[in-house]
């Protein structure tokens, strides 16, 4: 028992050092180019191409991995093909630019080739990847969660993303649970704003009449019509004074 626990030890740590110098190569491969990447792209399974999407590329870098991974998709059984969807959905199709460092080489250039790049990206992932699996019945709570996800991500790509999804003549896959949580969620934060923009009117209300006050010094201003009621209630008032001074003589 002993000696069967050493030795699945050590095949376990041949295999994650196998992986480790696996990913090190696809990395270099991916940053040189060169003849070597199909190989290397070939050679790598589909947990080591995500993991090297997990840990961020450029998006020129990530479309040759989405490429090798969606090009193997007809060779995926089912239970292979929903894992890798399901890691897919669970990264937003991969749409968030990778990190930036500060003065490395590998920094990404933010511009519009860039993000356009991305949405094309995450758009491939969900048509060789996603729509499958959505069409044969595998759709748990994660595929409701995806497009209020997409919707919100970023700068808009995410938005871009669904805006050609749904433009095609194909179901979308996101099922009546998508669609009502991404209409919940966009009709909620529709009824913030409104409440927001309600508090703000009234905030500025109340500072408007407290300025007009302040200008004014606090007086009061009578109307034209307030100005005829207050003579006549001050003529009575006289008339009054005069009868009882009268009487009393």
């Amino acid at each position: 028992m002993v000696e069967e626990a050493e030795h699945a030890q050590d095949r376990e740590e041949e295999v994650r050092r196998r992986s480790v110098t696996g990913a090190r190569m696809l990395r270099e491969a991916l940053r040189h180019g060169g003849d070597g990447l199909p190989a290397a792209l070939r050679e790598a399974d589909d947990g080591l191409l995500l993991s090297v999407l997990d840990e961020g590329l450029p998006a020129e870098r990530a479309t040759r991995v989405i490429v090798e991974l969606v090009r193997r998709a007809p060779e995926r059984g089912p239970r292979l093909a929903d894992a890798v969807c399901e890691k897919v959905l669970l990264a937003q199709l991969y749409l968030d630019s990778p990190p930036r460092i500060p003065g490395g080489a590998d920094r990404p250039a933010a511009d519009s080739g860039g993000r356009r790049l991305r949405v094309r990206n995450a758009v491939m992932l969900y048509e060789g990847l996603v729509r499958p699996y959505a069409a044969r019945g595998a759709v748990p709570e994660l595929m409701a969660c995806v497009l209020p996800g997409l919707w919100a991500t970023g700068d808009g790509a995410g938005r871009e993303v669904v805006r050609r999804v749904v433009g095609t003549r194909q179901t979308t896959g996101f099922g009546e649970k998508g669609w009502k949580s991404l209409f919940g969620s966009v009709a909620e934060e529709f009824r913030e704003r409104e409440e927001a923009a309600s508090r703000a009117a009234r905030r500025e209300a109340r500072g408007r009449w407290w300025r007009r006050r302040a200008d004014d010094g606090g007086r009061i201003d009578l109307q034209p019509g307030q100005l005829w009621v207050s003579a006549l209630l001050g003529f009575i008032a006289v008339a009054l004074v005069l009868i009882v001074v009268l009487a009393a003589g």
